[in-house]
Parts: structure tokens; C-alpha cells; sequence
């Protein structure tokens, strides 16, 4: 046996360990020390915790309970006042006492009354919290999931930049820019629920791998509809394979009634898939691309959002330079 201190050893039997498999020796042992110490400390936190927690019960019973045994008192001093000082004092006595449990009960229901709002905003805001790092774990989900595919790679960071710089061109406030930014990068989550064989197939999809395709806005919609925080951004995500005729996916809404957030992120996306490889086809080009947009308007695409996005791109001018050449 080697020493290493007086409480670890490692047994090398019979023959010579080489490095390896004598750190791996050590670091096992180190590693179940260090979980043993970890296990003991919790405990005994949990007993401090536990311990605290139930002085804090005993000492709130206690604040309820004082206005009862201020009762107590007072009666027990006026009949100590009526024995002694006569009916005047004790009557006196008993207004006074009566009046102090009345302000002592107030105070204490007011005081209770406080501490539940003041436990309601505490829960609310880690519930706000969490629901924080929730969002953030499922967009790193979302951009490691592009990440593992050549095709898809960066789309819906690109696609909420797009966002972005058309809402601020529309002259929407900032509200809604940081509302469909945030959309566009969640708007592919429903994504996870669609094998990687439809998703990289190089033929054209059939009617049942399109039909599974189509469900990722409604698979999206049902992940983040319990987040609170995410409420006002289910409908840009939920609609957003939408067309202005009416033809698109899920709702078949049309027009007006289609979200402008989802409008925005219906060209946005549109337009980031079109200019990047495709397992069926090549990229096209930005003007290609945008051409493609224009045919589609007004039947598939607002308008509005089709000239933000060539204002954005500087497209307008690109076409109007390359019909002079």
C-alpha cells in the first residue's frame, strides 16, 4: 500500500500501476470523501433550517395568541380593580383594556396582512425568476438543436435580428421589438418534436412527413403556454406559418387577424430560409430571395413587412443598380 495521507490509500496488487489508473484511483476515493462531507453538512444545515423554522411558527403563535392573553389580564385586572377601587375604576378600567385589544388585534391583523403580501411578492418574483432561466435553458436548447445541422445552424438568432430591424423600421414601439425578437428565437422550438430523417430528407416531403412538419407552431405553443411571462408572445409563434389569404397553418387565419408580431417573423423566416442551403435545394441569392417575397404579396405576406425588410437589406437599391447594369 501506498500512503497518500492518513485517511487515503490506494492498493496497487501484485503488480505496477501506471498513472492512469493510479490518479483515477485517487480522485475515486477523493470524490467519495468529498460526498460524504457534502451529505453530512446538509444535514446538519437542514437541522439549523429546521430548527429555525420552527421557532418562527412558534414565535407568529405566539403573536396570535397575544391579544388572548392580554384579555386575560384585563379581566383579571378589573376584577382585582372591582374588589378593591369600585365599579368607576373597574368600568374605567375595562374601556381601557378593551380599546387596547381592539388597537392590539388591529395592529395584528394588519400586521399579518402585510406579511402575506410581502410573501406573495417574494413568491411571485422567483417565480418570475425561474420562469427566466427556463426561457434562457430552452433557447440554448433551441441553438444547440441548430447547432448539430449545417442547414439550420444560427437561423433563429438570425431571424430575430431580422425581427428586430423590421419592427424598428415599422415604427413599432419597443415593447413589440423586444417581443417578436424574443419570438423568433423561440419560434422553432416545436422543431425538437420532428425527426432529423424528415428534417434532412432531400426529396420533396410527403403528405404525412408535411403534416408532422406543420405541427411544430401548436408543439411550441403547448411547451411555453404555462410561462406567464411568455403569454404575450404564444400568438407570434403559434401563427406564424400564417398567410394573408388565409392558407396557412394551424388557425387558417387571414389578413388582420394574424398577428403583426407574427407577420413580421412569417417573412423574417421566410426569407433567412430561402438565402441559406437546404437539404433539397442551394441558397438563393438576397434579391433572388426577396423577388420570391414580392410574388408571394399580398396573397402570403404583408406588404408592409415584405418593404421593411428590402429597406432593411438595402435591397431596393441592389435591384435598382443591377437592372442599370
Amino acid at each position: 500500500m501506498l500512503g497518500l495521507d492518513r485517511d487515503i490509500f490506494v492498493w496497487m496488487p501484485g503488480k505496477i500501476c501506471d498513472g492512469s489508473q493510479f490518479f483515477h484511483s485517487v480522485k475515486t476515493e477523493v470524490r467519495r470523501r468529498i460526498l460524504s462531507c457534502l451529505c453530512e453538512v446538509y444535514c446538519e444545515v437542514g437541522g439549523l433550517r429546521l430548527k429555525d423554522k420552527t421557532l418562527r411558527a412558534v414565535r407568529r403563535a405566539c403573536d396570535v395568541t397575544r391579544p388572548i392573553r392580554l384579555a386575560f389580564v384585563a379581566i383579571a385586572t378589573i376584577v382585582v380593580l372591582t374588589t378593591f377601587g369600585g365599579w368607576q375604576i373597574s368600568a374605567a378600567a375595562l374601556v381601557g383594556g378593551m380599546v387596547a385589544i381592539m388597537g392590539l388585534a388591529a395592529f395584528q391583523v394588519h400586521r399579518g396582512v402585510w406579511h402575506l403580501h410581502n410573501q406573495s411578492d417574494r413568491l411571485q418574483q422567483a417565480a418570475a425568476e425561474a420562469e427566466k432561466h427556463y426561457i434562457e435553458v430552452l433557447w440554448r436548447i433551441v441553438w444547440v438543436s441548430e447547432s448539430r445541422d449545417r442547414y439550420t445552424e444560427g437561423h433563429s438568432e438570425r431571424v430575430a435580428a431580422l425581427c428586430e430591424g423590421m419592427a424598428r423600421h415599422l415604427g413599432l414601439d419597443e415593447t413589440i421589438c423586444e417581443r417578436v425578437k424574443m419570438s423568433a428565437r423561440l419560434h422553432d422550438l416545436g422543431m425538437l418534436a420532428v425527426s432529423s430523417k424528415i428534417l434532412n430528407e432531400r426529396d420533396r416531403l410527403g403528405v404525412d412527413e408535411y403534416r408532422t412538419v406543420k405541427q411544430h407552431p401548436e408543439v411550441a405553443h403547448k411547451i411555453l403556454k404555462p410561462l406567464q411571462s411568455l403569454r404575450d408572445n404564444l400568438p407570434a409563434i403559434r401563427h406564424h406559418h400564417e398567410r394573408m389569404n388565409g392558407t396557412g397553418y394551424p388557425d387558417g387565419l387571414s389578413g388582420d387577424q394574424i398577428p403583426i408580431e407574427a407577420r413580421i417573423l412569417a417573412v423574417a423566416d421566410a426569407y433567412d430560409a430561402m438565402t441559406h442551403d437546404r437539404p433539397q435545394r442551394m441558397a438563393m441569392t438576397a434579391v433572388a430571395a426577396m423577388s420570391e417575397l414580392e410574388r408571394c404579396t399580398p396573397a402570403g405576406y404583408d406588404p408592409a413587412c415584405v418593404e421593411a425588410l428590402a429597406e432593411l437589406k438595402h435591397l431596393p437599391k441592389l435591384t435598382e443598380a443591377l437592372a442599370g447594369a
